[in-house]
């Protein structure tokens, strides 16, 4: 299904591709030649087949949908109307008028639907969300959280895509992103992005210090890395998945730094598994075997600490 942008003022329709930027700069999707406008101002992206999602990009002037200031990741459904200071623009899902109002089949009824449309391969899984976002949420200014969260958004998408990786999905104030390349040289990679999405949380602190000091909080991330056995691709018509014991392994060892008193955990299989990587250890502190909620079997984790110089 595709999907566009209507520029309500002029009637002009934007086409949406799986990552369309708004803003001032020259190499946005849809410029917007407005001194009010940032740079990179705000962006959809597709999530999957069939979804699109909304997010500010920590813009000054804030980005609002149907009237409400966007401040964390918004689905966006047929029709929504998006506001980026002065210029107004509505969401349309090309073939929605086509749509049948008859109630979707189960998974298991459709044609052509089967688990060979999923591919098992090792993968370099990546988790990373926000410390204490809930609290955050509720002690900071709408138009301060949207410009912090949203910075944080742009650099996901930059540090990730730099180091060679791809995003998955974000999942409010988190992210899940995958290497389908599992080389030394990508998990030096890996390693080199979680370093790089930590500092990006610290440098948005600093950039925002008297915000936060002024509401007695701190904006930080978590980040995990896993290496393990990924379902990739197709579960039903339409919907773009990731699956598998390895992307939940990952999100309980990022849980985990809330309470070791680390911020980038690395699974022992990243050094050890498909053949394996051992020189990686040299940039981390082992931290020896931890339990996982929900899985009977420990997990060793290692603390990152640096990357190598030469996939900085």
């Amino acid at each position: 299904m595709g999907a566009c942008v209507v520029e309500l003022a002029r009637g002009v329709s934007h086409s949406i591709s799986d990552t369309t930027i708004f803003g001032r700069h020259d190499d946005s999707t849809i410029r917007l030649p407005d001194v009010r406008v940032s740079r990179r101002h705000a962006m959809i992206r597709k999530q999957d087949e069939e979804t699109w999602w909304f997010y500010d990009l920590g813009s000054y002037n804030g980005s609002y949908l149907n009237g409400k200031r966007v401040t964390t990741t918004c689905p966006l459904a047929d029709g929504d109307i998006i506001t980026i200071c002065d210029t107004q623009f509505r969401f349309e899902l090309r073939s929605a008028w086509k749509m049948p109002l008859v109630p979707p089949m189960p998974v298991w009824d459709q044609p052509g639907t089967s688990a060979q449309e999923l591919t098992v391969a090792p993968m370099i899984v990546l988790v990373s969300d926000i410390k204490g976002f809930t609290r955050l949420s509720e002690i900071l200014a709408p138009e301060d959280l949207a410009q912090a969260i949203g910075t944080w958004y742009g650099a996901c998408e930059h540090i990730i895509g730099t180091q060679g990786g791809a995003i998955d999905k974000f999942i409010g104030d988190a992210v899940l992103a995958y290497w389908v390349d599992i080389s030394a040289e990508a998990r030096a990679a890996a390693l080199n992005a979680s370093i790089a999405l930590r500092q990006a949380t610290h440098d948005i602190h600093d950039s925002m210090r008297s915000v936060f000091e002024a509401a007695e909080g701190e904006f930080s991330c978590g980040v995990a890395l896993h290496l393990g056995e990924v379902s990739h691709g197709v579960l039903s018509p339409g919907t773009l998945t990731m699956l598998g014991d390895a992307v939940n392994t990952a999100f309980r060892i990022q849980n985990l730094t809330r309470f070791v008193g680390h911020d980038v955990l690395a699974s022992g299989e990243l050094f050890e598994s498909w053949p394996g990587w051992p020189e990686g250890k040299a940039y981390c502190t082992p931290l020896g075997l931890h339990e996982l909620r929900g899985k009977t079997s420990s997990v060793n984790l290692y603390s990152v600490q640096s990357c190598p110089a030469e996939y900085s």
